[in-house]
């Protein structure tokens, strides 16, 4: 391959190789931009449960209260019995799990949201640690003693030290924390031990008049999990639990963003790739106009002694330089658009049913949402495959075109000369 002949010709015809490089750029543009919004999008939709640290959670859909004093679950949170528990556990790629047990308690002048978890637990409601903002945390073999959340303090004048009670039982506040720093599922205002939790809803009348509650029962799961396997322990989860399952992960919250996400995360893909393939065309019409203005030139390359397979390669090194460039034009304004996108937020609704509260208290239940930026980002894997594009699309034009006229006949080409 002649090099110094190489640039001569794209620099001979400034107009065409510019349109030709910038229609390259353009598709490569749409693909990378729109898999970097489908990909941000995507690990917002992981931000919920990444704020506890789990992959998934699992609980039971159940009946409504038939009354609304004292304790009782919220018909979202039926109890998990122990063999369901522990053959959730035992699903292939789970590498972890924490139980709890969330419920309502409806005192004579007030309401409570409490949960109760196993404060040895490094995610799920043990992220809880991280939001500890006066007093201490939960020991494990604590009981009768309770961590607050910090707005409920501040509503009901409370402090550490105080006593607050649930159906009678009374909790020492031990610890005060910030929920607002260790995500938006199971938010409560009381924080006990699971055990504590267990036995006042194990004997509450409004839980068990719908619900067959036992001693060890939960009604809440986080689970971890081989991330590249999720989607196959939920499907685990929820053939455990049977049709009231409700099991999320971060493909569950992604349909809560909405139609514009969905559709770009289904067919985002495709409408790269079309518009990739729109841009080849645009690359075709370019090397083919310039080969046919030469193919005078071509015959009197054929007629000095080029061999076919040296015009062939001449060619498609042209196309090859005219790709990469226009790649390389494509990923730098792909990263311009990620970078704009960046600057833009994504908020995730968090559904009714992983922080339930009360429709029919003042003010109604509660709207519950993680709000993250757009984390667009052009990853390595993402860059080589649209240069790897551009590479594929450009070799195969570039061998089938030149190939043909190639195939010129000097006699053709010169008769007229």
């Amino acid at each position: 391959m002649n090099l110094s002949y190489l640039l001569r010709e794209l620099t001979r015809r400034p107009s065409r190789t510019l349109s030709a490089i910038l229609s390259v750029a353009i598709g490569i543009t749409l693909f990378v931009s729109l898999q970097a919004y489908a990909g941000g999008y995507r690990e917002a939709a992981r931000a919920p449960l990444s704020e506890v640290g789990a992959d998934i959670t699992a609980q039971h859909q159940g009946d409504v209260p038939e009354g609304f004093t004292g304790i009782l679950f919220p018909h979202s949170v039926a109890p998990l019995h122990r063999d369901e528990i522990e053959a959730i556990a035992a699903l292939p790629n789970v590498e972890n799990i924490t139980e709890s047990l969330f419920f309502w308690s409806f005192e004579e002048d007030s309401f409570i949201a409490g949960l109760g978890f196993d404060p040895a637990a490094d995610f799920g409601p043990g992220r809880l640690r991280a939001g500890l903002i006066e007093g201490r945390f939960l020991d494990v073999d604590d009981s009768g003693v309770t961590l607050v959340d910090a707005s409920y303090v501040t509503q009901n004048a409370l402090s550490l030290g105080d006593m607050v009670s649930i159906v009678g039982n009374s909790f020492e506040i031990v610890g005060i924390v910030d929920t607002s720093r260790t995500g938006q599922i199971a938010n409560a205002n009381l924080y006990l031990s699971l055990a504590d939790a267990q036995a006042m809803s194990a004997i509450a009348p409004n839980v068990l008049a719908v619900h067959d509650m036992r001693p060890d029962d939960a009604n809440l799961l986080f689970i971890k999990a081989e991330q590249t396997q999720a989607e196959t322990v939920v499907a685990g989860a929820e053939a455990i639990l049977g049709e009231k399952a409700l099991v999320s992960s971060a493909e569950s919250f992604g349909e809560q963003l909405g139609a514009l996400f969905d559709l770009i995360d289904r067919f985002g893909v495709l409408v790269g790739l079309v518009a990739f393939l729109f841009a080849a065309g645009i690359l075709v019409r370019a090397v083919a106009a310039g080969i046919w203005e030469r193919r005078r030139e071509i015959g009197m390359m054929r007629a000095v002694g080029w061999e076919k397979k040296n015009i062939t390669r001449q060619l498609l090194g042209e196309t090859l330089v005219i790709a990469l460039i226009g790649g390389l034009v494509g990923l730098f304004l792909s990263w311009g658009v990620t970078l704009l996108m960046s600057q833009a937020t994504v908020t995730v609704p968090v559904p009714w049913e992983l922080s339930p509260s009360p429709h029919f208290l003042p003010g109604g239940a509660e709207e519950v949402a993680v709000v993250v930026p757009l984390n667009a980002k052009i990853t390595l894997e993402l860059a080589l495959a649209a240069l790897g594009l551009s590479a594929v699309a450009a070799a195969l034009i570039g061998l089938w075109l030149p190939g043909r006229i190639a195939n010129i006949k000097p006699a053709e080409v010169l008769r007229s000369e």
